[in-house]
């Protein structure tokens, strides 16, 4: 990674740098995305959680349609909808962003 470089992850999964940050974090293993502040993620981190594991998308559309779903705790309106389309057997590609 290049000085002044962010890596980010595509929907395909692949990584590739950027010069802008992440907006969203997300965990290779379970799959959940949230905020870069989100409470329950940065309890994981300081237990010496998902660092390995953590990866980052610029945006809301990208981490969907890579097969993650919004977390429940900092993202909850984001996650309600992600549910209630599975639970209706919808895409969640049309969540909104809070």
């Amino acid at each position: 990674m290049a000085d002044g470089t962010y890596v980010l992850t595509t929907a395909t999964g692949d990584p590739f740098e950027s010069k802008t940050p992440g907006q969203l974090a997300a965990s290779r293993r379970t799959r959940i995305y949230g905020r870069l502040d989100c409470p329950t993620a940065l309890k994981a981190l300081r237990r010496g959680g998902y660092s390995s594991h953590r990866v980052f998308f610029a945006d809301q559309k990208t981490a969907l349609a890579a097969g993650y779903r919004p977390c429940e705790t900092c993202l909850k309106a984001d996650y309600d909808a992600w549910r209630a389309d599975r639970q209706n057997g919808k895409s969640s590609s049309t969540i909104r962003r809070s």
